[in-house]
């Protein structure tokens, strides 16, 4: 099961450091990668979202 009090740091982290919220930093490092690891990313974030059962609503 996800630790939500860790995620919660880790945003926090994130926030305080860059700036940016989680979407916003996954956006600014996902446009930096290559096909291939874009690839390899799609497939993992895919394999989380199901096993953890989240389902994402598109925002369109």
């Amino acid at each position: 099961m996800v630790d939500m009090k860790k995620v919660d740091v880790l945003s926090s982290l994130l926030r305080e450091r860059s700036g940016l919220d989680v979407r916003e930093a996954v956006v600014r490092f996902y446009s930096y990668l290559s096909s291939e690891e874009s690839k390899t990313y799609d497939k993992e974030v895919d394999y989380l979202l199901e096993t953890l059962g989240v389902e994402v609503e598109l925002p369109f």
